[in-house]
C-alpha cells in the first residue's frame, strides 16, 4: 500500500517517530486486467504493416494472443523449443523467463502461420545455412529494444483503429480470456501460461463470468423491450377492434 511505503519513509526520515499505520489492514483492490475482444484480435491478424519492425510487433503480439507467450518468452524462443507429439500436434515447450515454470502449449494454426513465415524470412537472408539446421535459432529476431517495440504496437493498434492501448501483457491476457470462454479447463491453461498456481488463473474466470453476467443483462433487457413491443401492438390491435364494432353498431 502506498500509505504504508510513505509512512516507513517519514519514519526512517525522522519526520515523525513512529507510523500509526503500522498495524493497520487494507483491503486488497481488485486486480482489473485489459484484453482484446475477438473483433479487435480479427482486425490485427488482417492488418499489414508496411514498416518491418512494426510489422513484427504486430506478429508478435498476434503470436501472444494464440500462445499465452509473455514479451521474455517470445524473445527466447528457439526452434529447438517447438516439438512435435506422436499424434502429429505441434507444441512449445519451454521454461518462463521470469519464474522458470516450464509450460506446453499446443499451437494454433495461426501461430503456426506466424512461425513459418518468420523462418521463410530468416531462410532468405541466409543462404549458407536453413534455419531448420540451426535449432538454436530465435523465431523472433527484432533489432530494436523493447520500448521501441512498444512503441511500434502502439502504431500497430491505432492503425487498426483499436482504441485500447496495446501490450504484450493485453496479448497474454487475451489468450487466457479466449480460452476459458472456449471452455478449456483452468488447470489446463494453468499449465499452459506457466502459472505457478491456479489463483493466478482464476483471474480470467471472474471476467469471463462478469461478461456472461453483462450479457444475460443484455439479452434479459432485449427480452424485455420485445415483450413490451408485442403487448403495445396487441393493445392497439384489440383498439382498432373495438373501434370498428362500434362503427358497425352506429
Amino acid at each position: 500500500c502506498w500509505l504504508s511505503r510513505l509512512m516507513f519513509r517519514a519514519v526512517s526520515s525522522r519526520i515523525i517517530r513512529c507510523n500509526s499505520f503500522e498495524n493497520a489492514k487494507y483491503e486488497k483492490e481488485e486486480k482489473k486486467i485489459r484484453f482484446l475482444q475477438k473483433g479487435d484480435v480479427m482486425k490485427l491478424m488482417a492488418m499489414t504493416m508496411n514498416d518491418r519492425e512494426s510489422e513484427l510487433a504486430r506478429l508478435m503480439f498476434v503470436f501472444s494472443c494464440f500462445t499465452g507467450m509473455a514479451i521474455a518468452d517470445m524473445e527466447t524462443l528457439q526452434y529447438r523449443h517447438i516439438q512435435t507429439a506422436a499424434d502429429g500436434q505441434r507444441y512449445i515447450r519451454k521454461e518462463r523467463q521470469k519464474t522458470k515454470v516450464e509450460f506446453i502449449v499446443p499451437l494454433h494454426p495461426v501461430a503456426e502461420a506466424i512461425i513459418s513465415h518468420c523462418r521463410n524470412e530468416q531462410a532468405r537472408n541466409e543462404e549458407q545455412q536453413t534455419v531448420k539446421e540451426k535449432g538454436d535459432s530465435l523465431v523472433f529476431q527484432p533489432h530494436c529494444s523493447r520500448s521501441v517495440m512498444g512503441k511500434n504496437l502502439s502504431i500497430v493498434g491505432k492503425a487498426c483503429g483499436i482504441r485500447q492501448r496495446l501490450s504484450y501483457h493485453m496479448a497474454r491476457h487475451t489468450f487466457g480470456t479466449m480460452c476459458l470462454s472456449a471452455g478449456i479447463p483452468i488447470e489446463s491453461i494453468a499449465k499452459m501460461m506457466g502459472h505457478t498456481s491456479i489463483s493466478s488463473t482464476q483471474i480470467y474466470a471472474q471476467v469471463t463470468d462478469n461478461k456472461i453476467s453483462k450479457d444475460m443483462d443484455r439479452l434479459i433487457a432485449k427480452q424485455s423491450a420485445n415483450e413490451k413491443e408485442i403487448a403495445e401492438r396487441e393493445t392497439c390491435e384489440s383498439s382498432d377492434i373495438v373501434t370498428c364494432k362500434m362503427e358497425e353498431t352506429a
